[in-house]
C-alpha cells in the first residue's frame, strides 16, 4: 500500500493574495518506519532534552519562532531546516513529491473553488504516478497497490466540509482520471502526531516561497536552495516535473 500525506500553504481563497499550494509526499508503507525514525533523529539532534513528539516541524511556527523554537537564533532555526531539507533530498529517502500551485492573480472566475481545484489536479497526478508504479508491478506478476490519502486536519467542521466535497471525486473520478488507485475517502490527521505531515508542510511552504512575487527577505537564498534540493523529488515520468510532479494553474 502507498500512503500520501497532503498539506496546503496559504489560504485557498481569493481574499488572501498569496498563491495557494497543495503538496503531497507519497511513499510505500514499507518505508514509513525508516522515514519516521530519521525525522525523530533530526528532532532529537536539535532538542536532546525535549521528547521528539513535543517538537512539531511546522515552517510557519519555526519562522515566527513559536513554541520550542521561541528562544532559537535564526542560525539555529535554519540549521534545523537545513537538516530537514537535506533529508528530503537524500537519494536514500524513498519519497516522491506532487504539488499544485494556484496563481490567484491569474484567476478570473471569482466563484472558482480553489481548494477543490487544487485537490483535483494533484490527485490526478498522484494517480498517474500510481498507474506507472502498478504497471511495473503487474509486469512482475505482483498485485496492484493502492494509496490512502492523509490530509492535515483543520478542525471537525472544516474537515467534514472538505470530506463531503472530495468523496464524490475520489469515488467517481474526474473528467481526466478515474482515480482508480486512490481509496474513496480521505483521512484527516493531526500533524502534531505525524512526522510525515510535518515534512509535507515544509515542502508546501518551500514551493510557495519559491514562486512568491513579493519583496524577498534576507533568507530568500535559503529557500531557493531548499527548492533546488527538493526538485529531484518531484515526479518526472517523461523527463520533466512541470505538469506532472508540479502543476501550475493557470
Amino acid at each position: 500500500m502507498y500512503i500520501s500525506y497532503l498539506d496546503g500553504s496559504a489560504r485557498p481563497t481569493l481574499a488572501d493574495s498569496e498563491n495557494y499550494v497543495l503538496a503531497s509526499i507519497v511513499l510505500n508503507e514499507q518505508h514509513l518506519n525508516y522515514i519516521d525514525n530519521q525525522i525523530k533523529k533530526i528532532k532529537i539532534g536539535h532538542f536532546p532534552h525535549i521528547p521528539d513528539e513535543q517538537i512539531e516541524i511546522h515552517a510557519k511556527d519555526m519562522l515566527n519562532r513559536h513554541g520550542v523554537f521561541e528562544s532559537l537564533s535564526w542560525d539555529r532555526v535554519y540549521s534545523f531546516l537545513d537538516d530537514v531539507f537535506d533529508f528530503i533530498s537524500n537519494t536514500t529517502t524513498p519519497i516522491i513529491i506532487h504539488s499544485t500551485l494556484i496563481r490567484k492573480e491569474k484567476i478570473y472566475r471569482k466563484n472558482l473553488d480553489i481548494e477543490i481545484w487544487a485537490y483535483r489536479t494533484l490527485l490526478e497526478r498522484l494517480n498517474l504516478y500510481l498507474e506507472i508504479e502498478n504497471y511495473q508491478l503487474t509486469k512482475d506478476n505482483s498485485p496492484s497497490q493502492f494509496c490512502i490519502i492523509l490530509t492535515d486536519s483543520e478542525g471537525i467542521k472544516k474537515d467534514q466540509d472538505l470530506r463531503v466535497r472530495l468523496i464524490e471525486m475520489l469515488r467517481r473520478g474526474t473528467l481526466y482520471s478515474k482515480l482508480k488507485y486512490l481509496f474513496g475517502e480521505p483521512m484527516f490527521v493531526d500533524s502534531k502526531l505525524r512526522n510525515l505531515s510535518q515534512l509535507v508542510d515544509c515542502v508546501a511552504y518551500c514551493i510557495r516561497k519559491h514562486f512568491r512575487t513579493c519583496t524577498p527577505s534576507i533568507y530568500t537564498t535559503n529557500w531557493e536552495r531548499y527548492f533546488a534540493l527538493i526538485e529531484p523529488k518531484f515526479h518526472a515520468p517523461f523527463g520533466t516535473y512541470i505538469g506532472y510532479g508540479l502543476k501550475i494553474f493557470p
